[in-house]
């Protein structure tokens, strides 16, 4: 065989040495735990290749084996999943309020997890300081996980260019211009770093980690200060032409409604946000409507927060309940225009809402059976989010895993045929 040919045939059986190697990694994802014999059933490679493979795999550390298979007889097959503790990757979310991190093992478990307020008024540079140093905290926090970090996700409340990584903030903001998120944090960590939209990062979290994560077509709605919408059509995200698709939030319900941030009015961010009930709670209390919230702020109105609404209902203020409640009927009228139009499994909320979640389900149920097309309705699923208002941070990290896991099998030196 000439040298040309050698070299060919051996990129050849790199490639598909490669390729096998992914195909078990991602069965042992998906199906963990698991043994070789049934990701050789599953993934249809021989089981000397898959024998082979999870020696190196366990050699390596990605994998180990956590136990024994009841045996019907003969010698009981090992158990492998992935080792959590092989890598970790941080997660950061920046809502219009707040800045979360959080570092997660291999397997989605979350290790430690801090947030800071701040404020928009305080201008571009501060804020991304503060996502810095946000990000350096969680880095510093143990030197065991800070040598095994893997990359960092970013998860926006705004607009994301996917190719490149830029990030408008806030649909509001566009006087700070396009902001190169991807570049600056790359620059500053010396690490792999993806940028998505909030909503979106919800969506991929409901699809790897939700409860119905074998769903193939769902929505993800994320309330907080904002409404976003992560759209998973055939188990794959849709971002639409420019990466925007999902701004639930400017669907307008009420042309003589509020004005709304962007410039519109009666945008459902007006009347569905939780900075819209807190605003309406301080409204209602500067008319002296009777209500614990004043209690529990100690008389200082400028105090009351989401989570103090949702509290206050829950001890039965009438106020609370009755500004959740319209806002339930609120996010069921937006709800059921999802409905008629993308026709889909699961409607899965989630974000800064989860705490009011015992109060919100049942008026927006009420608006959906009330109002939605029959069929579509039948078939779609609402319900709030397993992983409570995590789901963005969650959502985040699952970009930089699928990059470090495709590129996995090409530092693997070891023969594996």
């Amino acid at each position: 065989m000439h040298s040309m040919e050698k070299t060919s045939y051996g990129r050849s059986q790199s490639r598909l040495r490669q390729h096998n190697i992914n195909v078990v990694i991602a069965k042992i994802k998906q199906d963990q735990p698991i043994t070789k014999r049934e990701i050789a059933t599953k993934t249809g490679l021989s089981f000397a290749k898959v024998n082979s493979i999870s020696i190196t795999l366990t050699n390596l550390g990605l994998i180990n084996e956590i136990g024994k298979a009841e045996s019907g007889g003969g010698r009981p097959s090992a158990i492998y999943q992935i080792n959590p503790n092989f890598g970790y990757t941080i997660g950061c979310e920046l809502s219009h309020k707040k800045i979360s991190t959080i570092i997660v093992d291999l397997n989605g478990k979350i290790h430690s997890k801090n947030s800071v307020k701040f404020d928009i008024q305080e201008g571009k540079e501060s804020l991304l300081l503060k996502i810095l140093d946000s990000i350096h905290i969680e880095i510093d926090k143990s030197d065991k996980i800070k040598q095994k970090i893997i990359g960092i996700g970013i998860a926006v409340a705004g607009l994301v260019n996917p190719q490149n990584g830029m990030s408008t903030p806030f649909p509001h903001l566009v006087n700070w211009g396009d902001i190169p998120l991807k570049k600056i944090i790359e620059d500053e960590f010396g690490l792999f770093c993806y940028v998505e939209n909030v909503a979106n990062s919800a969506a991929l979290a409901e699809l790897n980690y939700g409860v119905k994560k074998n769903a193939d077509n769902i929505l993800a709605v994320n309330v907080g200060s904002g409404l976003g919408l992560g759209i998973v059509l055939n188990r794959s995200l849709y971002i639409g032409a420019t990466g925007s698709a999902g701004e639930f939030g400017h669907i307008t319900v009420d042309e003589n409604g509020p004005l709304c941030m962007c410039g519109n009015v009666g945008c459902l961010e007006t009347m569905a946000s939780t900075t819209s009930v807190v605003n309406r709670a301080k409204s209602m209390l500067d008319k002296q409507v009777v209500s614990s919230l004043l209690t529990m702020s100690d008389n200082d109105i400028d105090r009351i927060d989401f989570k103090m609404i949702c509290e206050s209902a829950l001890q039965g203020d009438k106020l609370s309940f009755n500004l959740l409640d319209e806002m339930g009927r609120n996010l069921g009228e937006g709800i059921v225009t999802l409905i008629n139009l993308l026709n889909p499994q699961m409607i899965i909320i989630g974000g800064e809402i989860f705490c009011a979640k015992d109060i919100l389900l049942q008026p927006i149920l009420t608006v959906v059976q009330k109002r939605a097309l029959e069929i579509p309705r039948k078939k779609a699923e609402v319900m709030f989010s397993a992983l409570g208002s995590n789901a963005g941070l969650m959502g985040a990290v699952i970009p930089v895993m699928e990059h470090f896991y495709s590129a996995l099998p090409k530092q693997i030196s070891t023969e594996t045929d």
